[in-house]
């Protein structure tokens, strides 16, 4: 195989990873955007729960992975693939800002603890982990609170300025 065939095989994979990143990424979009006509401080209702889950699930799944990991289409992974290194750091400061004043609770943190603890798997939390099923709650309230500053609405806006409707291989 010459330079040039390994070239195109190349930007067709990178093209497939970004098309499969922007089915996931408009799905996100939808979900947020019902998610907001529907939600409510004090709501409970199922329909939110489902949403917000969905929505922290594919967070997770889409921003936060392993930088080992460079065959997983995060964005800040393809991001950097087409040249946007700025708009992927961008989305990692985001993720890497205290989303508790005086802890070591990051907002990549945050939405670990809640996709992966209490929505993707259920872990253990008895004896000495018992705190985190408080703590989950705690995250998932600040995230819906509308006062505070790194909320949920915070993290799309950050997102949806780094991506905006989507990637492309221009």
């Amino acid at each position: 195989m010459n330079i040039e065939n390994s070239k195109i095989e190349e930007v067709a994979a990178l093209g497939e990873y970004i098309h499969h990143f922007n089915v996931h990424y408009n799905i996100l979009l939808r979900r947020y955007q019902r998610f907001v006509e529907i939600d409510e401080p004090l709501n409970n209702d199922i329909d939110i729960s489902t949403y917000f889950d969905m929505i922290i699930v594919q967070l997770r799944a889409m921003c936060i992975e392993s930088p080992k990991l460079k065959n997983n289409y995060t964005a800040q992974i393809l991001l950097r693939k087409i040249g946007e290194h700025e708009l992927a750091d961008r989305i990692d400061t985001m993720l890497d800002q205290p989303f508790i004043a005086g802890s070591d609770m990051t907002v990549r943190k945050a939405i670990k603890i809640l996709a992966d603890g209490f929505i993707c798997h259920y872990d253990n939390f008895d004896g000495p982990a018992a705190e985190i099923w408080g703590m989950a709650l705690v995250i998932e309230k600040r995230l819906r609170n509308p006062y505070d500053k790194i909320n949920l609405k915070y993290i799309m806006e950050v997102l949806m300025e780094c991506i905006g409707e989507g990637l492309t291989l221009e």
